[in-house]
């Protein structure tokens, strides 16, 4: 990439390497009339000399060199996949990816370290896992400078999925069961707060708790009914019996199913005794109370995990310690916060 002065007439096609501004008195307008990056175009040649430029200084690209709004276009395709678009044009030199559809946004983390450190290429996204509505800014891409080499854009576009990195998942009507279990409940003793509020939650996602049961502290007939609705629903969810108390033996009935990555507790507040496993298939998900109290925890955290059936590992869970405390913030603007991204 050179910096050269040529006639203007002959910088059809080449890069202006800074902004050109304009004083115009009879409009009473003072501001940039082309901006640094942009591409001469014929059109362009008589409104330059207008400003006094007969000459001009240019970016001369070598024939290995791509310029920003070609190498965003390349990458910005390269990355967008199911359910997402993007700007129709490079903006100072940015495409954005954006969401097509309401659901999950998706990606692996590791593509997306490897693809920023090529060099020139860069791509900030929005955290994987997050629920995301319809036009929701996903990503952005550019290069760093305002051209680069062509095999950096190359090296980073051979990274990447051939159907795109970045993909949205959309919500699907869903079916859970709801179990309430405790003894207080059972006998009257108290009402039952979970059911409006997990109702309420799950609507946003379409899930719909189509049966709920409410059961003693009987640590056998809990077993049996997350058996059958494992074989029923989308989603098991269980509340009440996740302490350490003696009577609390909800957990236990899930643990004793031997269920697939059976996981007690998470490094997670509020939400520490969120316990979980697969069942014939299902996510069966035992809710502690602190979901009653607070807005967000850690039931929210793993919530779009759970709906998309996909497996959880104790390395992920562990990896939710960092960002894993929640700051209590007033007023909760979660998703739009650190709480429980993990590292």
């Amino acid at each position: 990439m050179r910096k050269i002065k040529i006639p203007v007439e002959e910088a059809i096609g080449c890069i202006l390497p800074h902004d050109i501004t304009e004083v115009d008195l009879e409009k009473n307008f003072k501001g940039r009339v082309f901006k640094k990056g942009h591409v001469i175009k014929k059109e362009d040649i008589e409104k330059l000399k207008l400003l006094g430029k007969d000459y001009i200084y240019v970016l001369k690209l070598e024939e290995d060199e791509i310029h920003e709004n070609e190498a965003a276009i390349l990458l910005s395709q390269a990355l967008s996949g199911e359910n997402t678009y993007r700007d129709k044009e490079p903006s100072e030199g940015k495409i954005n990816i954006y969401a097509k559809v309401d659901g999950i946004f998706v990606y692996d983390i590791e593509i997306l370290k490897k693809f920023n450190m090529v060099g020139e290429p860069s791509c900030p996204a929005i955290f994987p896992y997050t629920f995301v509505k319809k036009g929701q800014k996903l990503a952005s891409v550019r290069i760093i400078s305002l051209a680069c080499k062509k095999k950096e854009v190359e090296k980073a576009i051979n990274l990447l999925p051939k159907e795109g990195l970045f993909k949205v998942i959309p919500f699907s009507p869903k079916k859970a069961g709801l179990i309430i279990t405790g003894n207080e409940i059972y006998y009257g003793r108290k009402k039952d707060a979970f059911y409006d509020k997990l109702k309420n939650k799950l609507k946003n996602y379409k899930v719909e708790i189509v049966e709920k049961v409410i059961l003693p502290d009987d640590k056998e007939q809990i077993k049996e009914k997350i058996k059958e609705f494992s074989k029923k629903y989308d989603l098991v969810l269980l509340t009440g019996g996740t302490s350490v108390d003696p009577d609390d033996v909800t957990y236990l009935a899930l643990r004793e199913l031997n269920p697939e990555n059976y996981i007690r507790g998470n490094p997670i507040q509020p939400g520490n005794m969120l316990t979980f496993g697969y069942v014939n298939g299902t996510p069966v998900v035992c809710i502690p109370a602190a979901a009653l109290y607070y807005k967000v925890t850690s039931f929210d955290i793993w919530l779009p995990k759970f709906l998309l059936k996909e497996r959880i590992t104790k390395e992920e869970v562990a990896a939710k310690s960092i960002g894993g405390l929640c700051f209590n913030c007033k007023i909760c603007v979660y998703p739009i916060c650190s709480f429980g991204k993990g590292y």
